[in-house]
Parts: structure tokens; sequence; C-alpha cells
């Protein structure tokens, strides 16, 4: 008894409309899963196309194997990646200030926290340990950020 009979014959078509089947759901839900499958489903709609004489259960095999092997490849894929928040700092406005440079108004000491002005924005920032102490008129620049704290060093 042949349990997968009905994909005996079966248009590649069908695995095409499965593929966008998945694809929807896949949209509809941001489960960041089905997509694989959903290749794997077009793949079987190729392999279907170049070997029309594929039997029911070697479609399903394919399809199995290859959504197994996709999830992996996949996960793999896009945990790797840096998330675009990450890379672009979006969330994260004093990461935007390391690099610009300001004029003090009042004396500085190393380690010591103040509140500067940069773009009509108060800001906290510290001087690094070890530096000399930074007098008002002096230049200094952001080289870093902890939280939203600014981190300075003296421009000479």
């Amino acid at each position: 008894m042949d349990i997968f009979g009905f994909l005996d014959g079966a248009s590649p078509w069908w695995w095409v409309a499965g593929a966008f089947a998945l694809g929807i759901v896949e949209v509809l839900t941001f489960s960041f899963f089905l997509i694989w499958p959903g290749l794997a489903a077009l793949s079987v709609a190729v392999v279907l196309w170049m070997f029309p004489e594929t039997s029911g259960a070697g479609q399903l095999v394919w399809f199995a194997v290859l959504s197994v092997v996709y999830t992996f490849i996949g996960r793999r894929m896009v945990m790797s990646r840096p998330s675009p928040a990450e890379q672009s700092g979006l969330n994260n406005r004093a990461l935007h200030m390391v690099g610009r440079t300001l004029e003090l108004a009042d004396d500085l000491t190393p380690g010591a926290v103040s509140t500067f002005e940069i773009d009509g924005i108060r800001w906290r920032g510290r001087l690094e340990e070890g530096a000399a102490t930074a007098r008002a008129g002096q230049t200094v620049q952001v080289t870093d950020t902890d939280g939203m704290l600014l981190l300075m060093a003296r421009r000479l």
C-alpha cells in the first residue's frame, strides 16, 4: 500500500503553491522558521521539474531532508549576523557623540563626572582616568560611551 501515491505524477506547481502558503504563514506570524521549509518546497518543485518520475515518497524525503538542512544552515546564518540595531546604534544616542569635540566651560578632573552641552542637549561625561586635568577653554574629544555617560580625552 502506497500512502504517498497521491503525490505520484503531481505537478511541481503543487510544491510551489505549498511554498507560497508557507511563506504567507511566515509573513503573518514572523516565526522566522517557516521560511526554510518554504525554500525546501521550492527546491522539491525544481527537483520534480527536472525529474518528473520522482515518486511521492521520494518527494517527501527530499522535502524532509532539505527542510532540515536549510533550517540548520539558515539559523546559523541568521544567528551569526549582528542585528541592525546593534550595527547602527539606532537606539543609543550617546554612541553618535563619539568623535565629537567640545570646548570645556569648567575645569574637569579625571574620573569626575560633569555635565556638558552638545548641540543644546545636556550630557554627563567623564575624563578618562590617568589624564591630566583639563582646564576651562581646552578642547576634549568624546572617545567612547558607558551607557549614556560620555568618556572623553584631552585633545592636544
